[in-house]
């Protein structure tokens, strides 16, 4: 009988584990963050950038949990725990929040990557950054529509 391999060993880096947990629940904040926004919208540029970047982020949560049940055998507690998303007074403030968050995110991503010795993990990592980066430049274009017209 074979066991199924597990990527955790005693001596891996505990700074990659709390990482990745910090990253779900960034993942599954943001999640109903554009869940607010999305509904917040206006046109229908926004509805669809906000659907799509929605369902990724639930995405990455589920391939998150993954990951981390492989590394330490055991469902982490940020899959579950309830999470707040940023408050915010307008959309455009919204938007202006989910930009950086999405700077953000990126730079999170490519920090875990530096620091990761798996290369699953890591190609999991890659995967998310770069919807990390197609979410930024379509919340990046609906700002420009929406919010810097209204400054001029």
């Amino acid at each position: 009988m074979s066991k199924q391999k597990r990527y955790y060993s005693p001596g891996q880096p505990q700074q990659v584990i709390e990482g990745l947990k910090s990253a779900l629940l960034d993942e599954r904040t943001t999640a109903a963050f554009y869940a607010a926004l999305r509904d917040m919208s206006e046109k229908y540029p926004g509805v669809e950038a906000f659907s799509e970047a929605r369902r990724d982020e639930l995405d990455h949560m589920a391939k998150l949990t993954a990951i981390l049940e492989d590394l330490t055998g055991t469902t982490p507690p940020e899959a579950t725990q309830p999470v707040s998303p940023p408050i915010f007074s307008d959309y455009c403030q919204g938007l202006a929040i989910a930009i950086q968050g999405e700077q953000d995110a990126y730079q999170k991503y490519t920090g875990l990557i530096q620091i990761s010795p798996y290369k699953r993990v890591n190609d999991l990592l890659d995967e998310i950054r770069n919807d990390e980066e197609v979410h930024l430049a379509k919340i990046n274009k609906i700002y420009e529509m929406n919010c810097l017209n209204k400054q001029k």
